[in-house]
């Protein structure tokens, strides 16, 4: 007999672990648990997911007489068209998001915008800026689960073959928003990094996003800056000047900087009250970038010249 393709229900339960940032500890109410969002007003939530599309509900608490709550709701950087309902003594965030939210993501990284705080006593003692409380978030993704284990063990093993030959660390991530006229700028200080087995204290990478493309120049201390385009179809173009080996390392880089974007999201939202649409252009653009150069990094090792044929422990170069 032939077995049916299964649908993922994913629930995360807010009493229990999650991954993210701008959430209180959990607290139980009549026997529910939930956590406050706040103290700022972005709250992140990372959750494993499939690609392709899909839809979702955002369980909150509410306790007579609150008002629904004004909640927008962000996947990787696009804004999802989202309703709310009550349900019982409760409300729900209804959202749902198409393929291109999803597209290559290994995860999804859900903001929630809460548009009011409040200040209300704290269980310990003082008082705290809250938004909503959020109880339970479901997801049901619109692909069916994997037929096979084999495109999974293929996967793996590429991820461990990566991190093995090429390894990449971005470090801590300093993050400047800025403008030139239509232009949009980004001025990222990465601290403490690393590309294959050279240590790069400091690697400052300044992107300017204009009508769909993207300029980025690099540059570490005593090196010179060596630059990089990404054109608005999804062609990336790396320094020509880089051996095989260290241009791959810097494809790698820049895969990893949606990851070092988050990462500076939970340390620097704490109390904050964002220009939410700005994040959120530069999460897609990173977005953009890391695809573009996990493209490059494919077809280099599939077509290019044999990065491995040199010897791996010869220190990275900026040419």
């Amino acid at each position: 007999m032939a077995t049916q393709p299964w649908r993922r229900r994913i629930v995360t339960d807010m009493l229990f672990g999650i991954e993210g940032s701008g959430w209180y500890a959990p607290e139980l109410r009549e026997a529910g648990g939930f956590r406050w969002s706040g103290p700022g007003h972005l709250s992140v939530l990372r959750i494993a997911l499939p690609e392709g599309a899909g839809r979702g509900e955002a369980h909150c608490l509410l306790i007579d007489p609150e008002a629904l709550p004004e909640v927008s709701v962000f996947l990787n950087g696009h804004r999802l068209g989202a309703t709310v309902r009550r349900l019982g003594t409760g409300a729900v965030l209804d959202f749902a998001w198409d393929a291109a939210a999803m597209v290559s993501a290994a995860r999804g990284e859900f903001w929630f915008h809460c548009a009011r705080l409040r200040h209300l006593p704290s269980p310990q003692q003082g008082m705290r800026s809250v938004g909503f409380r959020l109880s339970t978030l479901v997801l049901e993704p619109a692909e069916a689960g994997p037929e096979t284990p084999r495109d999974a063990l293929a996967l793996i093993a590429g991820r461990r073959f990566l991190d093995t030959y090429l390894p990449v660390a971005s470090g801590r991530a300093r993050l400047a928003f800025l403008s030139d006229g239509a232009a949009r700028l980004l001025d990222m200080r990465l601290e403490a990094a690393r590309l294959g087995p050279t240590a790069q204290p400091h690697v400052a990478i300044a992107l300017r996003e204009e009508e769909g493309a993207l300029a980025l120049t690099l540059a570490a201390p005593g090196a010179t800056a060596r630059k990089a385009t990404l054109s608005a179809a999804g062609v990336l173009a790396l320094p020509v000047d880089l051996s095989a080996r260290d241009a791959m390392l810097v494809a790698r880089l820049m895969a990893a900087l949606p990851a070092a974007y988050g990462a500076w999201l939970d340390e620097a939202m704490h109390r904050a009250a964002p220009d939410v649409e700005l994040l959120a252009q530069w999460r897609r653009a990173l977005a953009r970038l890391a695809l573009a150069a996990e493209a490059w990094l494919a077809s280099a090792l599939a077509d290019g010249p044999d990065p491995f044929a040199a010897d791996l422990a010869v220190g990275f170069a900026w040419g």
